[in-house]
């Protein structure tokens, strides 16, 4: 790293309290994060890990690679932005001052206003300047505030924090200075965050599903064997975890840096482990099995499609979410999916919430009346519409393995709104000033949750184990074996 610096390593290393650690690695993800190209990178670990650093790193780096523009001289300007100026001067700026103190080159602003850190140095291709534009945009964080800002690259520091429309002003405004025409590359946003709250905008951009150019860098958790940053200790993260013994959700994703819930909501599932219970690729279909297709109806209306293996898994294959529609529609798009690749072939067996069942001795017929007109085959009740028997199959499914040490529930890697169910927003309602649990919080991923338990509770069941073919073969062959029978005679005993 000191040859990438130059000259600037000397003057660092005397002045910054932790100059040091712009020579040292945190780890391999930090390091990659450091030299990454592309256009979001975001690097995203446990308090501690190093990230701050990490991206104060990356600062330099992108510097050093600009052609020479400006009167020969790489001229690298870092828009460094938070959603407040109090968090701004609280937070951002003094992690920057723990690297570069206001002394090393030229500082000019205060509290509470924007300002600017401009540092030279000089390497063996010449000289760079970097300037560093600190900023925030009120306490409304309003966009339109972003519209005169002119820099290379941009630095959302605790990207997670910020408001996805400003990320999306600010993305306006990245390779201005210089153009990209000069720059070669589109300007760049990067930034780092702890675990986010799995409904942010963050976890569904970089965790959940990201988009060209997003890159996610997801350091180990701090109790990891290789966590980053070791010099911190294991120490740091057992004082957290004893003081915060009856903050779970906090632990999970500060020291554990997996996305969870907040401390206002009391997850349903809390067995759910999302590195464990969700498959890395997509899960095979077993034509020779059936495939159960949970429905929870009304007019937000969810399909889960689910095949449960002899060794008692529970594989969540596929979901179905709408807003606004029926019957008619919904069986749209499960038809719609049943005739793909995956699962063409297959048998399917349908089950609905018993609610559905509404209206059946009307002449328009029930919810479920129409959606088997729909689809062409039956829709049967579930079982119960009952929380809890809706919700112990799963229960059982998350705390158990099978004999070769598998997870029982897994999640396919298509499924969204169910994971974020699971990590979080399957939650009961916390009646305010008391620990009493209320209802199960309606929002749109409670209701593929849902349709997911009418799904599981058929686990066991003969339809969810054996083709329709095979049911009837065993059902005959039952019926054959008791015509060839012995009748029973009760006046006769011991054979006589």
């Amino acid at each position: 790293m000191a040859s990438v610096f130059g000259s600037l390593d000397d003057d660092v290393l005397k002045r910054s309290p932790e100059g040091n650690a712009l020579l040292s690695s945190a780890g391999p993800i930090s390091d990659a994060f450091i030299l990454s190209t592309e256009d979001v990178p975001v690097i995203n670990g446990p308090v501690g890990s190093a990230k701050t650093t990490a991206s104060v790193k990356k600062a330099l780096v992108e510097a050093t690679r600009l052609v020479p523009w400006d009167n020969g001289v790489r001229t690298y300007t870092l828009g460094v932005y938070r959603e407040k100026y109090d968090n701004l001067w609280k937070s951002t700026i003094p992690s920057w001052w723990r690297i570069f103190p206001a002394e090393i080159g030229k500082w000019n602003g205060s509290r509470p206003r924007a300002a600017e850190h401009v540092i030279d140095w000089r390497d063996e291709w010449g000289p760079v300047r970097l300037i560093a534009q600190f900023a925030a945009f009120g306490e409304q964080a309003d966009p339109e505030d972003a519209r005169g800002l002119q820099v290379t690259d941009a630095y959302l520091n605790e990207i997670d924090l910020m408001p996805e429309a400003l990320f999306i002003a600010i993305s306006g405004r990245v390779a201005r200075a210089p153009t990209r025409a000069t720059l070669r590359r589109p300007g760049r946003i990067f930034g780092d965050c702890n675990a986010p709250d799995v409904t942010n905008w963050v976890y569904r951009d970089l965790f959940e599903n990201p988009a060209p150019g997003f890159k996610l860098y997801r350091q180990p958790g701090g109790l990891e064997p290789n966590a980053e940053n070791p010099a911190i200790g294991r120490e740091y993260y057992l004082d957290i975890i004893q003081k915060n013994q009856r903050r779970p959700w906090y632990v999970r994703r500060m020291v554990h840096n997996k996305p969870g819930f907040t401390r206002d909501s009391d997850v349903v599932f809390p067995e759910y482990d999302d590195d464990r219970h969700r498959a890395k690729e997509t899960i095979p279909v077993r034509k020779e099995l059936p495939i159960i297709v949970g429905i929870d109806g009304g007019l937000t209306p969810a399909a889960v499609y689910q095949q449960h293996l002899p060794n008692g898994q529970q594989l969540w294959l596929a979901e179905i979410a709408m807003t606004s529609s029926g019957p008619k529609a919904l069986s749209r798009e499960m038809l719609a999916l049943e005739a793909s690749p995956r699962f063409k072939g297959c048998e399917f067996y349908t089950v609905c919430d018993p609610a559905m069942h509404a209206g059946h001795e009307t002449e328009e017929g029930s919810d479920r009346q129409r959606l088997a007109k729909h689809l062409g085959r039956p829709v049967h009740l579930a079982r119960s519409n009952e929380p809890k028997a809706r919700c112990e199959p799963i229960h059982d499914a998350l705390k158990t393995i099978t004999d070769d040490g598998q997870p029982c529930l897994i999640l396919d890697p298509s499924i969204r709104l169910c994971r974020r169910g699971f990590s979080q927003t399957y939650a009961f309602h916390r009646i305010r000033g008391t620990d009493e649990r209320g209802r199960i919080l309606k929002n749109p991923d409670s209701h593929p949750m849902d349709a997911g338990g009418y799904a599981a509770m058929e686990s066991g069941q003969g339809h969810s184990r054996l083709l329709k073919a095979q049911r009837e073969r065993e059902l005959a062959e039952r019926r054959k074996q008791a015509r060839e029978a012995q009748r029973y005679n009760p006046i006769r005993r011991n054979g006589r």
